[in-house]
């Protein structure tokens, strides 16, 4: 998972990640951990069985796979935002005019710094 973990996430900064994405990085997170630690002895039955997402999470004690894609999405936002003369912070800054395509907008990076800000406080706007 050492080496699997960096290549997952590079670029995850700029990811605007839907829930069903996140939830797909975390079973896959999952399927190879299960595979790494192996099942485990049940001592009450004498068989074999698989883990519980509790208790992989217990043995990898890390983030799960999803919130350090969070912790880097806002990480980066920080970084953009504080940086002056980068075109990101104008670029957010700005409202763009024009006409709107029919349907649902697209799924903007943005949106989802504003939905984790508004999980981490939700005192902020």
């Amino acid at each position: 998972m050492t080496l699997m973990r960096p290549v997952i996430l590079y670029g995850s900064e700029t990811w605007a990640s839907r829930k069903i994405e996140e939830i797909r990085l975390d079973t896959f997170e999952r399927k190879v951990l299960r595979r790494i630690y192996g099942p485990c002895l049940d001592t009450g039955t004498k068989e074999w069985r698989i883990r519980t997402n509790e208790e992989i999470y217990n043995l990898f004690q890390r983030l799960s796979i999803s919130r350090e894609v969070t912790k880097r999405r806002l990480m980066w936002a920080g970084h953009a935002w504080r940086k002056k003369d980068a075109m990101i912070s104008t670029v957010i800054k700005e409202d763009p005019v024009g006409k709107r395509t029919l349907g649902r907008p697209r799924l903007r990076w943005e949106d989802c710094v504003k939905r984790e800000v508004q999980e981490v406080d939700p005192r902020a706007n």
